[in-house]
């Protein structure tokens, strides 16, 4: 098919004339717009809108000449800075009704095709604002906004447009007059200004979202089309290949990745897919141990180990979303293959299942995934072999619970809680009440913390051990009896009940064996190790009876996440600057219409608010925008804010080291650890900006740099938040909540 250059893509002939009337139709006689936008080339979609209320969604209900159609219909008890300030209200809604008759009544009148989108684009405009005016935090983000004349000349962030708004006035007139192209003699008012900013904003709005929202180009070629329904052939190069899958199917402690493990040291070309960095480092440091050259390949840790003709040794101990799908393997180790379904992270167990090319591909993990990989085999056409293995060792649900008293507790329990106040408040009651010495393991503690508290606890130093599902995978724990304290956990949205898998997961670990804790009987025989489970209530140890006896529930979806080779050809589709959530949000459309829901999306929601962090930073080019968006961003607010001032690092090319930018690095010191307002959830924020760099050095090393002094911040963190456990007196989290520490670090970062 012949192709000509239009803006940033390659389109085809009679993609572009279509793209070219989308961009410059005012140049267009009648008839060409009507043939453009009228046939069925175009789908008219609604835009979404969840803000905006049901009657001001019909573009009639702003005809008439008052004012007061343009007020926005709050709730009484609304404290915005709209009811709050009538001088604000006022030239608010009077800016908007001079929006609306000069640039969408009068003109749609004159311009009946132009009507749908700038109308659509005014609707959109709307539920912005109401969102705004509703959100409990609009005060702290006005506080906060610091205007920028680029925003000024071209607003492009509709979202905190009332922010910019009342902000407006920190930028000089004489600026504003050389923006708007006044001379030094012309007047100018605030109302002006406002004028200038919606105006510039419902024109970034229709050319950004709405315009691409209705557009909908025929493909000519059918060999340019995307079945993006059938994410087998995505990887076209794998589907060339005959490979041979054979599964490691199994529990807990069954010596399923032992067997898989075995058959990758034959290898001359392989890697190790794990769902941790621990997982991957511990590979790689056995393999080490052993003498074989090995290469460690994780999101912030890249190790190449050079054979004596400086090339890159073969094997190699990674995380799975590492693992290079252009890359030709003898063998490929893919761990806990169950976490396909997982909502977040589960794209990448997929993406190695259907795309790595491998002779053979070793997938280890629970039966509950045997039905669902069936399926996805059928569909490659690869060679298949189940392997199922037993436990090494029995486990036993104990009759009764330990009950609140944890009189019964011994050395070598575990007790497993689902939040950090639980687990250290539950680790101050045992250390009150006994003569316990207790080791914590929960999901944000940085990984060689965690490696630590294992240590002491394995090695018997540390008696006790409380934990959250963090102890599911990754972590070689000698422990004899697992105890549930609660079998509910938040899911990010309310609290749920642990499924059958978790408990069976997370109880598998009790008994964990190993060569050094069998014994011998009088035969000869060897005798593996019992593990034992309970817990606190009567009642939480009947929903894990119920749980660890309860058959197998298979998994029905793998999740799946679009390569940056799928993207690019929907991107194609679409005029130049269509935002990436846009795409993304159609991507997930055409995804829904597929029956048989083989495949699904993570939680689109998170993504696009990760999205929304950086995607109206200018000049960050789409490849970066498809990797940026899948950054580990934890959710607090001081991660959030570095993860801005890096996505800018990038769109401006510059080359930064961790200590140039203005974070709270000064808590990094000896006399901060008794200090108890310094918290550990601060320093957990500070340890997830540090790995965030490393993460991004790996992707982007031009931009950037200097990362030993960065290894020299992650070391002494980590050795703080050691400290802070070590000597913990009193939980954190029990007046101010898990957030209060770090929202006050935050907001005093931001003053600076």
């Amino acid at each position: 098919m012949q192709r000509n250059f239009f803006g940033s893509h390659f389109l085809p002939k009679s993609k572009v004339y279509i793209h070219y009337c989308t961009r410059s139709y005012r140049g267009c006689s009648q008839n060409v717009i009507n043939n453009v936008f009228n046939n069925d080339t175009w789908v008219l979609q609604k835009p979404l809108l969840k803000h905006l209320p049901i009657q001001e969604q019909d573009i009639t209900y702003y005809n008439g000449m008052s004012t007061k159609p343009f007020e926005f219909q709050l709730n009484k008890d609304n404290k915005s800075i709209y009811t709050k300030d009538p001088k604000f209200k006022n030239q608010f809604d009077s800016a908007l009704q001079q929006l609306y008759h000069s640039k969408i009544r009068n003109r749609t009148l004159e311009h009946a095709s132009r009507s749908p989108f700038l109308e659509s684009s005014w609707l959109k405009l709307r539920d912005y604002i109401y969102q705004q005016l509703e959100d409990p935090q609009l005060q702290t983000q006005i506080q906060s906004y610091k205007p920028t004349i680029f925003q000024s000349v071209q607003p492009t962030c509709p979202s905190h447009l009332i922010a910019q708004l009342y902000n407006c006035n920190k930028i000089p007139l004489s600026s504003w007059r050389a923006i708007m192209r006044l001379s030094e003699e012309t007047p100018l008012t605030q109302s002006q200004i406002y004028n200038y900013i919606l105006s510039k904003t419902i024109t970034y709005i229709n050319e950004k979202e709405t315009i691409p929202q209705r557009l909908k180009t025929i493909d000519t070629d059918d060999t340019d089309s995307v079945d993006v329904g059938n994410p087998s052939e995505w990887y076209p190069e794998t589907r060339k290949i005959k490979r041979h899958i054979i599964l490691h199917l199994g529990p807990t402690n069954s010596g399923k990745t032992h067997r898989a493990l075995k058959k990758l040291r034959e290898a001359d070309r392989g890697y190790y897919a794990g769902p941790l960095r621990l997982l991957a480092r511990e590979v790689y440091d056995r393999f080490k141990q052993e003498g074989m050259s090995c290469n460690l390949l994780t999101g912030e840790e890249v190790i190449n180990e050079l054979d004596p003709l400086g090339n890159k040794v073969g094997l190699t101990a990674g995380t799975v979303e590492m693992l290079p799908t252009t890359s030709e393997f003898d063998v490929v180790v893919l761990d806990e293959i169950q976490m396909m379904s997982d909502e977040d992270r589960g794209w990448a167990w997929t993406n190695v299942l259907l795309g790595a090319k491998a002779k053979e591909l070793h997938i280890c993990g629970e039966k509950s995934a045997l039905p669902l990989i069936k399926k996805l085999i059928k569909i490659t056409g690869d060679k298949l072999t189940v392997n199922e293995y037993e436990r090494l060792g029995k486990l036993e649900v104990e009759d009764k619970p330990i009950g609140n008293s944890l009189k019964g507790l011994r050395k070598g329990d575990c007790i497993i809680a689902f939040s950090k106040k639980k687990i250290l408040d539950m680790k101050l009651k045992i250390e009150k009440m006994t003569n316990l010495k207790v080791a914590v393991i929960y999901g944000s503690l940085p990984p060689e913390t965690r490696v630590q508290q294992a240590s002491l606890f394995n090695s018997g130093e540390y008696d006790v051990l409380v934990a959250s599902d963090a102890i599911g995978m990754g972590l070689n724990l000698a422990i004899d009896r697992v105890i549930f304290n609660t079998d509910m956990k938040f899911n990010g949205k309310e609290m749920v009940t642990l499924t059958d898998s978790q408990i069976k997961q997370i109880g598998g670990r009790a008994g964990r064996f190993k060569s050094t804790n069998t014994s011998i009987t009088s035969s000869g025989g060897e005798v593996r190790p019992t593990g034992y489970i309970t817990a606190v209530d009567p009642n939480v140890l009947g929903t894990i009876r119920r749980g660890m006896e309860a058959p197998v529930k298979y998994l029905e979806s793998a999740v799946v996440w679009p390569t940056f080779e799928i993207c690019s050809q929907l991107l194609v589709r679409f005029p130049p600057g269509t935002s990436f959530s846009f795409l993304l949000t159609r991507f997930s459309q055409q995804m829904k219409v597929h029956e048989d829901k083989t495949y699904k999306l993570p939680d689109f929601e998170d993504r696009l608010k990760n999205l929304a962090l950086f995607e109206h930073i200018e000049d960050i080019p789409f490849a970066d925008q498809l990797r940026l968006s899948c950054a580990p961003i934890k959710d607090m607010p001081l991660v959030k804010d570095a993860f801005r001032k890096f996505c800018r690092t990038i769109a401006n090319r510059h080359s930064r080291g961790l200590l140039s930018y203005n974070f709270p690095f000064e808590l990094l010191n000896y006399q901060c650890i008794d200090n108890e307002k310094y918290t550990l959830e601060q320093y957990e924020a500070l340890y997830n900006i540090i790995m965030l760099f490393f993460w991004l050095g790996n992707r982007y090393p031009n931009y950037f740099i200097d990362t030993e002094s960065a290894k020299d911040l992650k070391y002494f963190c980590e050795l703080i938040i050691f400290e802070k456990l070590d000597r913990l007196k009193k939980n954190p989290y029990m007046q101010r909540g898990t957030s209060g520490g770090i929202r006050s670090l935050y907001i005093k970062h931001r003053r600076k």
